[in-house]
């Protein structure tokens, strides 16, 4: 702009609040000299509900207040982030909420028969009192063709020197999964035959040198285990369980965990058979991490025989954002589920790792694991040792831990090693999953 033009703009502006200047209509076509609005805050929704289903606030002792964000650098962010989220906010609820989405997992048609497999030779280890029938029915096979392979005469046991037995077959038996239990004071034969899930008489044949009673001496540690073949064969009714969940559509992540908003939020329904609520008004997510959530409860109800509580604490409000304690919980990917507890532990205001019912926290995970949406699961990492014993007792391999755990070797600093069961400081008594965007929210940032 010329000096003459600003002089007359200037001069225009001083003889009349409401007279437009010539100068500057002639300097600056086609543009408009008033500023945009400001943006409304906006205030997350509140709702003080206390439910038939909330438990109390000091069941989860520790807090999610350190290093549960992105687990990215956001330094050299530009912009105003706040007002940003609250622009893309608007243009998705200015949109229609779309159809119900699909189930997440749903029975197909049965599987092919399989291909026929040439009998092989493999070497079948024993476990304290078992028999030529329980092994031949294992692998079947005949009876009689098991002794004649180990040279066994016919009718007799066993011999107790023999740690295993050649078995030639075309079937492959399911995984056999060895659970220990250290002795207390008070402990029965039969209480941890009830434990294990399986008979008593079977429970003191595969431990023949404990006696009738169980009674350790003084600093004397001793342990009962069992042995259990691992159903593997598909779950009857699991399909429907899955196919009968139903989540209203529309709620959508929008941003980054630590970051972000939810829009139109989905409450976490009511489900007294799969979990308990400790806080509703902080039980929204998006719709695909309800689903989620949901499915994954579902499956470990399903499959496990844990018969406790699972309890639901922190996921988000209604329409996302910051809350305290946490950093992150504003774009509703985040769950934050109490560690399953023993039975005697049940009830108790403070727990501890040895009140942890450590198998059923490994089966939960893993549930959470196999929907294939888990970005990360935040653990201490000194508790991950048990999450490894758990999942190595269950028949999981080294090389798939290994992909899943942080543990024995903890991350320093930036590392490549994208493990998801991750150490984060605070969750000693309770997990936080996070799950990953889902396909419709083109407005999430996932760092995974």
């Amino acid at each position: 702009m010329s000096e003459a033009a600003a002089a007359g703009s200037k001069k225009g502006a001083s003889s009349s609040k409401g007279k437009k200047s010539s100068s500057s209509s002639k300097g600056k076509k086609g543009k408009t000299s008033k500023k945009p609005a400001a943006a409304r805050p906006v205030r997350p929704l509140r709702r003080d509900v206390d439910g038939p289903q909330s438990v109390p606030d000091d069941s989860f002792e520790d807090t999610d207040t350190d290093g549960e964000g992105d687990l990215e650098d956001e330094s050299g962010e530009n912009g105003d982030p706040e007002s940003e989220l609250e622009a893309i906010e608007r243009e998705l609820l200015s949109q229609p909420a779309g159809p119900e989405p699909e189930i997440v997992y749903a029975e197909g048609p049965p599987p092919p028969p399989p291909p026929p497999v040439k009998a092989r030779s493999l070497k079948h280890l024993l476990i304290p009192g078992e028999t030529l029938d329980e092994v031949a029915k294992l692998y079947q096979v005949e009876v009689g063709d098991l002794a004649k392979w180990n040279a066994i005469r016919a009718g007799e046991p066993i011999p107790k020197k023999k740690k295993d037995l050649r078995v030639i077959t075309t079937h492959t038996p399911p995984p056999r999964e060895k659970l220990e239990h250290e002795i207390k004071r008070g402990d029965t034969w039969e209480a941890i035959a009830a434990e294990f899930g399986v008979e008593v008489a079977r429970l003191r044949q595969q431990n023949p040198r404990l006696g009738d009673k169980l009674a350790p001496k003084p600093k004397q540690k001793l342990k009962v285990v069992a042995w259990k073949d691992l159903d593997l064969t598909p779950s009857a009714g699991l399909g429907t369980k899955l196919g009968q969940i139903r989540v209203r559509a529309g709620g959508l992540s929008i941003g980054k965990p630590n970051r972000g908003k939810l829009v139109r939020g989905v409450e976490l329904p009511d489900r007294p058979d799969l979990y308990v609520k400790r806080k509703p008004d902080e039980s929204f997510a998006s719709t695909h991490t309800v689903m989620q959530t949901m499915a994954a409860i579902t499956r470990f109800r399903h499959d496990s025989n844990f018969k406790g509580q699972v309890v639901i604490g922190g996921m988000s409000r209604a329409r996302g954002g910051r809350f305290r304690p946490h950093k992150s919980h504003q774009s509703g990917r985040d769950v934050d589920i109490r560690l399953p507890v023993l039975r005697a532990a049940e009830g108790k205001r403070h727990i501890t790792s040895a009140d942890v019912d450590w198998k059923a926290t490994w089966q939960l995970m893993r549930a959470f694991l196999d929907t294939g949406e888990v970005e990360y699961i935040f653990l201490e990492f000194a508790l991950q040792k048990r999450i490894y014993k758990a999942a190595r007792e269950s028949g999981v391999s080294q090389e798939q831990i290994d992909a899943w755990l942080e543990w024995p070797k903890k991350i320093k600093g930036r590392s490549n090693k994208r493990v998801l069961i991750r150490h984060v400081e605070g969750h000693r008594t309770h997990m936080h999953v996070r799950i990953r965007c889902g396909p419709q929210e083109k407005h999430c940032y996932s760092s995974r």
